[in-house]
């Protein structure tokens, strides 16, 4: 019994400890020119299409690294992107990183039983894996928070915490 008790309390402890950790998904930007660096890499990775008068918008930038991320947050950011397609909200922009083209991305999403949709000048193919160079992620779909061509906060979704990062990104 004394030792049932202690594996209970040594658990509970873990636990604790693991629901700390879930925040941890989610880092404040403070550092000026780390702000603005990050957002020039999120401008040169959506190939300079957002217009300059938008970039001092608030916008949100949302990385999926296709053929890096673990199968449960590429299955649900690629639900999302499906579902989202016709309605992404208007400073919302979605980059797939990736070692390959059109097909190699394109295959992911055939695997959810969809194609890989075109959502003009808000959907864009990083087909040379410029976000990771630019470390842009690590091996999680991660959003950025911008404003006034600076990016502000940046959330690396995990598997516990991905679908409501998602649900954030595709309805504020």
């Amino acid at each position: 019994m004394k030792i049932f008790s202690i594996l209970l309390a040594l658990t509970i402890c873990l636990a604790c400890n693991e629901a700390g950790k879930k925040q941890k998904s989610i880092e404040l930007i403070t550092e000026a020119s780390r702000q603005t660096n990050i957002f020039n890499n999120l401008i040169a990775v959506t190939n300079n299409t957002i217009p300059e008068a938008r970039r001092s918008d608030s916008l949100a930038f949302l990385i999926l690294p296709v053929q890096a991320s673990c199968p449960a947050c590429r299955k649900k950011t690629i639900d999302s992107i499906i579902e989202h397609r016709g309605d992404l909200p208007d400073r919302r922009f979605v980059v797939i990183s990736a070692n390959g083209g059109r097909k190699t991305i394109g295959a992911y999403f055939k695997e959810e039983n969809s194609e890989l949709p075109i959502i003009e000048n808000k959907l864009f193919l990083d087909s040379m894996n410029r976000a990771f160079k630019y470390d842009l992620y690590s091996d999680k779909p991660t959003i950025y928070y911008t404003f006034n061509q600076k990016a502000y906060k940046k959330i690396s979704s995990i598997p516990i915490t991905v679908k409501q990062d998602l649900h954030s990104f595709f309805t504020n």
